[in-house]
């Protein structure tokens, strides 16, 4: 019998994923004095008050067990009220998740076997590809620069026979870019003529500042359509790993079913607080990032000109004239300017995404620097 190669300790799947260059400029940030983060996308503010609170009760009063595997019914009833009564959502069917990177990974446990296709966005949230290479699912881009409109014959270009699902992502990470309505309808009719299922990531849905924030739903037909959604945004918990998905009565068994098995329930306690914060009003934060946006559009004008994002704390600005990635990226560091290559998010190495999370302070630095390395580098 021929021996099976030696192909070391770590599995193939494992060793075809490469490390987020995301987290890699966490890491570095950890170990520089006085950066200019521009590079992660969480809110700089703090969780309310009250949400504390009402995770710190939790604690106290031993509430540190597992919950359900689909979470809290009473906050599930209130995810799918909110759901009903801001986008007329009637799905019956939702999952407490460990985040919406923890609905993603199950959603496409879900949705996707070995050899099945999914259309991704272009540029796209690094995660995406990478979970579709994690469940042996094949995947094509269809247009989504800033500055596009989403088309049916783009969606028809990234289609293949084995096409399963569609992923749409508004507010966009790493663009800011929105769907509009007649975008989103595009979508809907598309998933239906091809049978597809669409997954949209709504995770920056309250992040929205020049009119309402476009769902899927209403737009899409609610049973070919997984919603997911969270907390971690809006009110600034990103580490208490708090989401939701919604959708079909057969997907989301499936999912909860994968869940008992790999994340196994939310964070207890994070649920009870998310019940809290369910009351809280975030409208102050989100005029604040409104005047962020703009304060960061206005001040990068004189040296680059791209579409103003409608939504999310991202933008996604175009290199200067004649710049590459790398000489770009050097001499950034070089001003301890922290920001994410454009080709992390896309095959094209022609933007770079900056967060506008960040105190003013820390903007108007980023604001400097960025207007002294377009000069610096522009036609280098």
């Amino acid at each position: 019998m021929t021996p099976p190669p030696d192909r070391g300790m770590v599995s193939r799947r494992a060793d075809g994923v490469e490390a987020s260059g995301i987290r890699k400029i966490f890491e570095r940030v950890q170990f520089m004095e006085d950066p200019i983060n521009l590079s992660i996308g969480q809110a700089h503010f703090d969780v309310p008050e009250p949400v504390k609170e009402a995770a710190i009760a939790a604690i106290r009063e031993g509430f540190n067990r597992y919950t359900v595997t689909q979470g809290l019914p009473e906050l599930n009833e209130r995810i799918l009220a909110r759901l009903a009564d801001t986008y007329g959502y009637g799905g019956k069917d939702s999952l407490v998740t460990s985040g919406v990177s923890g609905g993603l990974l199950l959603g496409f446990m879900g949705l996707l076997d070995p050899g099945d296709h999914v259309l991704l966005p272009d540029p796209y949230f690094t995660m995406y590809p990478v979970l579709a290479g994690l469940v042996g699912a094949t995947w094509s881009p269809y247009e989504m620069q800033p500055g596009t409109t989403l088309t049916k014959e783009a969606l028809e270009a990234a289609l293949t026979e084995r096409s399963r699902a569609i992923l749409v992502n508004s507010p966009s990470n790493p663009t800011g870019r929105c769907l509009t309505a007649e975008e989103m309808d595009v979508v809907g009719a598309f998933a239906k003529a091809h049978d597809l299922v669409v997954v949209s990531d709504e995770i920056y849905d309250e992040f929205v500042y020049d009119g309402p924030h476009v769902s899927a739903a209403g737009h899409v037909d609610e049973e070919r359509l997984l919603l997911l959604g969270g907390f971690s945004k809006t009110y600034g918990m990103p580490g208490w790993r708090m989401g939701y998905a919604c959708g079909p009565a057969p997907l989301v068994d499936a999912m909860r079913r994968m869940q008992q098995f790999t994340f196994v329930c939310a964070p207890s306690m994070a649920q009870a607080a998310c019940l809290a914060a369910m009351d809280v009003d975030m409208s102050e934060q989100i005029a604040e990032y409104r005047g962020k946006r703009d304060r960061m559009m206005a001040g990068l004008a004189p040296a680059y000109e791209f579409p103003k994002p409608g939504g999310s704390f991202y933008m996604y600005p175009p290199l200067p004239a004649g710049a590459s990635t790398d000489e770009f990226m050097e001499r950034a560091l070089e001003q301890k300017l922290l920001i994410v290559p454009g080709k992390a998010f896309s095959a094209r190495a022609t933007h770079f995404r900056l967060s506008f999370a960040a105190p003013d302070d820390v903007l108007e630095r980023g604001i400097e620097a960025l207007l002294g390395l377009a000069e610096s580098t522009a036609g280098a």
